[in-house]
This record gives structure tokens, C-alpha cells and sequence, in this order.
């Protein structure tokens, strides 16, 4: 194939547009890219080149190839895409094309002096008058991005496609018209996507899971038969056979093991969760190395920050953390050790130990009896 350069023009704004979790000129260079053409300037006048007159996030690389394929079988000046052929005079030349065709043009450089700036179909239109042979190429409509309501046109198209496709290869999808899923996503057969869910770019979903209603994955990896409940994955692996949320926030740098649970109201950030561990509510661990078969009672707080510094916590296999406690860092809990409810751990903890530290609760019998007698004479006393 001829040497093909490819040219950006229109408004860099309408490049600059976000579509789908990126901008409609990001998806143009990527599918640019994968059809091996190359943005630049034209080097020498053999070149053949493609103009591209406004952001068509919709086109594929096959597409794009074949415009050039044809523009080069062709022979003409210009090879453009429409949806429908446009009229032809007597000698069986193309007099004008529409102009809502999609604006991306093939042309040989030697046309291109007469092709002036400004708007690309009226431009070829303007060296179809000078003489210029132009050709179509028939294509399937589509939304090139010029502002905002066409970037969300051509966003809705590009969601229906990427959910179809998801679809097709085994992945059930409750509700195709709330559900986001960026282009680079992967997502085994046999997994669920319930309403509300958006996947972000990154991501990588095992086989057999159920993701969500209402959550939100990003640069997230997900093992097989996991499940993520209305909650939220930023770039951390979540292993096989996990349950994650209701309302758990999994930030960035977390590992999670297989056959974990990750309850309702929970926060990791950093952490390490050993197979097998079990965080079900009302928890934050952050900068921790939690071993296997862990259970946090409720309310558990990693204390890993002092304003100035983070520090980190370990905890061995089989530990028992009780509800309430803070485990004030740098601190290390060695396997099979139990926290006693409300205990502030601020010293390591031997293996198979018991760690209390609390007030020894004293009990005054008949206190209270006594202050509610004084409190309602008070009362009383004031009608």
C-alpha cells in the first residue's frame, strides 16, 4: 500500500471532546493506529492522504482502511464516505456530495491544491467544481463530533456497540441503556452486569461474576464468580469467589484474595487481604498486610496516619480482631492472635496471644436509679 499520512483538521475542541471515557480524538488515533496509518505532514508528493475533517469516534480501523483501499484502487483525486450515492452528470462524474457526509477524505497530494481550508465536504465540493474527480465509498451513517449534543449522539452509539458486543460473547446485561462499559474492557462469559454499572477503562472482569447494581470498577481486575454490590474498585485486583460491598470503597493499591469478603461500608486503600479473610462491616484498613482467614469485627480502624506520616500494619493468618478496635501503626499481630472489643492496640502482638486494652469497667449500683429520681423532682419542681 501506498505511503498513507493522516491529517487532524477542524476545531481541536471537537478532538478534545469526551466520549465514553476518553476524548473523540483519542478514539480516532486509536483505531487510526491499529489501521497502521500515521498522523504527521506530508513528506514527499507521492503521498496518498487522509483527511479528517471532525472526530468520528464511531469508525473502526476496518473502516479506515477500507476508504484508503478503495481511494487507491479508485484512482480519483478525492474518495470520501457517505450513506447514500450522490448524483452523477452525463459523463458519469459525481457533481456534488451531501453535505452531512461523514467528513473524513482520502486524496492524492497532488489534488490537495485545490482543496482550500475551512469546512471539508464544502471544500471537496469546491474542487469538484474545479474539475477534481471525486468517489464514494458507501458507509453506515454515523455521528461526527462538533459539540456537545453530538458527542452524546455518538456516545450513545458507541455504548450500544460495545454493550451488543459484550452481549454476543455470553455476558448478560440487565439494562444495555445504564450500563457503561469503556472499549478496552474485558469480561469473561457467563458474568452479569446489572443496571447502573459503569467499567471504566482497565478493567478486567472474570467469568460467572455479578457486578452490581450501581458500581463503579476502574483499572480493576476481578477474578472468576466474584461479586461487586453497588460499590466501588479503583486499580486493585479483587480474587475468585469474593463478595465486595454493599458500599465498600476499594482505593487504589489493594490486592484482595480469593474467597474474601468485603462488607458493607468498608474502605481499603494499599491493603493486602489474605484468601480467605472476611471484613464485613464498618472497617477501614489502609497500608496493611492482612493474612489468611482474618475476621474483623465491626468498626475496626488501621490507625495509619499522624498527620504527617503513613505507617504500616501486619497481621497474621487466623487472627480474630474484635469489634472497635484501633490498631494504631506501625504495628505487627502475629498468626491466631485475638483483639478483646475495644482495645487500642499500640504494641505487637505475640502469636495465639490476647491482646486487652481497655478501662476496667466499674459498676456503681443504684447510680442511675438515683439521678433519675433527682432529675424529675428538678423537673417537678419547675411546673
Amino acid at each position: 500500500m501506498s505511503q498513507i499520512t493522516t491529517i487532524l483538521r477542524g476545531a481541536q475542541k471537537a478532538y478534545e471532546t469526551p466520549v465514553l471515557f476518553q476524548s473523540a480524538g483519542a478514539w480516532v488515533k486509536s483505531a487510526l493506529a491499529e489501521a497502521g496509518f500515521r498522523e504527521g505532514v506530508i513528506e514527499t508528493a507521492g503521498d496518498n492522504v487522509l483527511l479528517i475533517g471532525a472526530p468520528c469516534p464511531e469508525l473502526t480501523a476496518a473502516e479506515y482502511q477500507r476508504l484508503v483501499q478503495s481511494h487507491l484502487a479508485i484512482g480519483a483525486d478525492f474518495t470520501v464516505f457517505a450513506a447514500h450515492m450522490p448524483p452523477r452528470d452525463a459523463a458519469d462524474s459525481i457533481t456534488r456530495i451531501a453535505p452531512d457526509t461523514v467528513p473524513v477524505v482520502c486524496a492524492r497530494t497532488e489534488a490537495l491544491a485545490a482543496l482550500p481550508d475551512g469546512d471539508l465536504i464544502a471544500a471537496v465540493n469546491q474542487a469538484i467544481s474545479a474539475g477534481k474527480s471525486v468517489e464514494v465509498v458507501l458507509a453506515e451513517p454515523v455521528v461526527p463530533v462538533v459539540d456537545g449534543v453530538s458527542a452524546f449522539e455518538a456516545q450513545k452509539r458507541l455504548c450500544a456497540r460495545i454493550n451488543m458486543r459484550h452481549i454476543a460473547a455470553g455476558v448478560q446485561i440487565f439494562a444495555p441503556d445504564s450500563v457503561y462499559i469503556a472499549p478496552d474492557a474485558v469480561i469473561g462469559a457467563g458474568t452479569v452486569i446489572l443496571p447502573g454499572t459503569i467499567i471504566r477503562a482497565g478493567c478486567v472482569i472474570g467469568s460467572d461474576c455479578k457486578i452490581g447494581p450501581n458500581s463503579l470498577l476502574e483499572h480493576a481486575k476481578v477474578g472468576d464468580r466474584t461479586s461487586v454490590n453497588s460499590s466501588q474498585v479503583y486499580e486493585s485486583t479483587i480474587g475468585a469467589d469474593a463478595t465486595v460491598g454493599p458500599f465498600a470503597y476499594v482505593r487504589p493499591g489493594c490486592n484482595v484474595g480469593n474467597k474474601t469478603r468485603i462488607g458493607d461500608f468498608v474502605e481499603l486503600k494499599k491493603a493486602e487481604i489474605g484468601n480467605g479473610t472476611k471484613v464485613s462491616h464498618l472497617t477501614y484498613i489502609g497500608d496493611a498486610t492482612v493474612g489468611e482467614r482474618v475476621n474483623f469485627g465491626c468498626g475496626t480502624v488501621v490507625v495509619n496516619y499522624d498527620g504527617y506520616h503513613k505507617f504500616h500494619t501486619y497481621i497474621g493468618d487466623d487472627c480474630f480482631i474484635g469489634c472497635n478496635t484501633n490498631l494504631v501503626s506501625p504495628v505487627k499481630l502475629g498468626d491466631r492472635v485475638f483483639t478483646a472489643a475495644g482495645t487500642t492496640v499500640t504494641k505487637d502482638v505475640p502469636d495465639g496471644a490476647l491482646a486487652v486494652a481497655r478501662a476496667r469497667q466499674t459498676t456503681l449500683e443504684g447510680w442511675n436509679d438515683k439521678r433519675r429520681a433527682r432529675m424529675e423532682a428538678e423537673k417537678a419542681d419547675k411546673k
